[in-house]
């Protein structure tokens, strides 16, 4: 039987996803196209983990827009945002025109929180190494993977422990 917190093969889907013009078009799907449509498909919350968001042009602040439109709850935890000026504008302006944004700093002098994921609804995720950026998303050769089910909800709940661990501090807008 599964360890606690593990589950069987048969409880869960598993997707390879990948960026890169060496990757690109050989049957895979994207981690950019997968994101968006995670985005779009939320209907409650969304739970976030990113070492970099390169600027505050990116689309992933128009597909994070979109959802607070719809209402769905994201939380954003960012590694050390104090140095990333342009996109820590955008985000405390999100926090502020959307209440239920919450954008934490993992400001850790000792760690970094170097995960890239991204959690729908406790039921799918991506977790890979790309950053939330144009770059990593469309130029880099990056690989991730798209879980549902169990392994989501882990993901999730592994987010919620970082999140009641002290080593993220919520921002106010």
């Amino acid at each position: 039987p599964p360890a606690s917190g593990e589950s069987t093969l048969s409880e869960c889907t598993a997707k390879v996803l990948v960026t890169g013009p060496a990757w690109m078009g050989s049957g895979i799907g994207s981690i950019e196209t997968s994101l968006k449509r995670l985005f779009s498909d939320a209907r409650e919350e969304i739970a976030i983990t990113a070492y970099a968001i390169s600027n505050s042009a990116d689309p992933i602040f128009e597909w994070i827009e979109a959802a607070l439109m719809r209402g769905v709850r994201v939380k954003l935890i960012y590694n050390k945002q104090t140095g990333k000026p342009p996109a820590l504008a955008r985000l405390r302006s999100l926090a502020n025109d959307y209440p239920h944004f919450q954008v934490y700093d993992f400001a850790d002098k000792k760690y970094d929180l170097h995960a890239k994921a991204v959690v729908a609804d406790h039921h799918i995720a991506i977790v890979g190494s790309s950053n939330l950026s144009v770059s990593a998303m469309i130029g880099n050769h990056e690989l991730a993977v798209l879980v549902e089910g169990p392994p989501a909800s882990n993901v999730a709940k592994v987010i919620d422990r970082l999140l009641k661990s002290g080593f993220a501090t919520r921002l106010t807008p």
